[in-house]
């Protein structure tokens, strides 16, 4: 990923890797957002699956050049809330 300031990128990007984007705020920087996505799990998180949810980030921090911050995963509501920054 190169920017930001085109959410159809993003919306794209984060669908690739199972997390459909629900919503994209403060993208118009270019070089960062704020992502609220789906999570299609179950009613609970267990360690295998938060261990496969880190490993998607993770590639997807690698292949996209971008830097993951977590900020929160919402099991009530099935959403996690993450910023991304473009690598420089």
């Amino acid at each position: 990923m190169k920017d930001t300031l085109y959410p159809e990128i993003i919306y794209e990007t984060f669908d690739r890797y199972g997390f459909p984007a629900l919503r994209i705020d403060h993208f118009d920087r270019g070089n960062y957002a704020e992502i609220r996505a789906e999570l299609n799990y179950p009613d609970y998180l267990s360690v295998k699956l938060l261990q496969e949810i880190t490993m998607k980030l993770n590639m997807m921090e690698k292949n996209e050049n971008i830097e993951i911050q977590i900020i929160n995963i919402d099991m009530i509501h099935k959403t996690m809330r993450v910023n991304i920054e473009i690598k420089q």
